[in-house]
């Protein structure tokens, strides 16, 4: 079944989740302070850690945001999750 991580980007918070199929099996919230980056990688470190499971077991990694793409936590992140889904494959 594919691993799939999910980031939603709100104005005020953002929260990544790790979906098995359609099933949720772990999150991290955390609120908006602009550390986006540091916030990020602490919470897909704990996600696979908890999970047991490591990077190249997640097959996508998506961004859901209300927020404009000129948002620098959306370009941050949008950075992170391209530079993950590149080292997956490498």
């Amino acid at each position: 079944m594919a691993n799939i991580f999910v980031l939603n980007i709100e104005k005020e918070k953002s929260c990544l989740t790790l979906f098995e199929g359609e099933k949720v099996i772990a999150s991290r919230a955390w609120a908006e302070r602009r550390d986006m980056g540091e916030q990020l990688f602490v919470a897909i470190d704990e996600i696979l850690r908890e999970r047991g499971l490591s990077a190249e077991m997640v097959t996508d990694f998506r961004i859901e945001t209300e927020v404009s793409d000129a948002f620098t936590s959306v370009k941050i992140a949008q950075t992170v999750a391209k530079t993950f889904l590149f080292a997956i494959k490498a």
